[in-house]
């Protein structure tokens, strides 16, 4: 027997009490109803706290099958790929057990610190950055080195400017597989990459940013 479609797995959510399980707000976060298809993909339930720019997708993908809660933090969107499933109660009981420590992850009111393997690049002593600007033209310092977020394949968003109007962004991280220190832009949205900010070192960034960033994000905003 085959995969149901997703149409049959979105009908199929008016009978599944899970959702009637749910919380209706973890930590801020409000609980709202799925958005239904989009593409490949079935918004089954969020949690959203609007004021921090945050939320949490609870999915099914029609690509590979599974079950997936999708976390978005500004702009950043990314899967967690610790709770895929396929099977749709151990799904439910993954989410009604953890729920809460995923929502911790991308609350940005709670603090997070570095992880161990930042340690070798002492971000701990690197104090240059509370002296970049709050605001930029239409961007905020949206990310800061002592409330850092936990990103994809082994990467720390250490520092993210975001115009949240337009949906341009520039974001800086740490790669701890690598010791690579860069900076990724969004343009409308759209992912782009820079080599403007490739760094050994955080003196060496600073040196970069005090150049770079305002000019940077002035040509972001044309």
């Amino acid at each position: 027997m085959g995969q149901p479609s997703i149409q049959e797995i979105e009908k199929s959510l008016q009978e599944w009490q899970f959702l009637q399980q749910l919380p209706k707000e973890v930590a801020g976060f409000e609980l709202r109803e799925g958005s239904g298809i989009e593409g490949q993909i079935l918004n089954i339930a969020s949690y959203v706290n609007e004021a921090s720019h945050c939320r949490l997708d609870l999915t099914y993908t029609g690509e590979t099958f599974d079950y997936v809660p999708v976390k978005k933090v500004g702009l950043h969107i990314f899967r967690d790929d610790r709770f895929f499933c396929r099977d749709r109660e151990k799904f439910a009981a993954l989410m009604l057990a953890h729920l809460p420590e995923i929502i911790a992850d991308i609350d940005r009111n709670q603090k997070h610190g570095m992880s161990y393997e930042t340690e070798v690049q002492h971000f701990s002593d690197w104090e240059a950055w509370k002296a970049l600007p709050e605001k930029i033209g239409g961007f905020e310092r949206f990310i800061t080195p002592d409330n850092p977020l936990t990103y994809i394949n082994g990467s720390i968003i250490f520092l993210d400017y975001t115009d949240f109007s337009n949906g341009n962004q520039l974001f800086f991280l740490y790669n701890t597989f690598r010791d690579e220190l860069f900076a990724e832009i969004k343009k409308g949205y759209l992912p782009l990459t820079t080599e403007s900010f490739n760094a050994k070192n955080l003196a060496e960034l600073t040196n970069l940013l005090t150049d770079k960033l305002e000019p940077v994000l002035s040509q972001l905003e044309k």
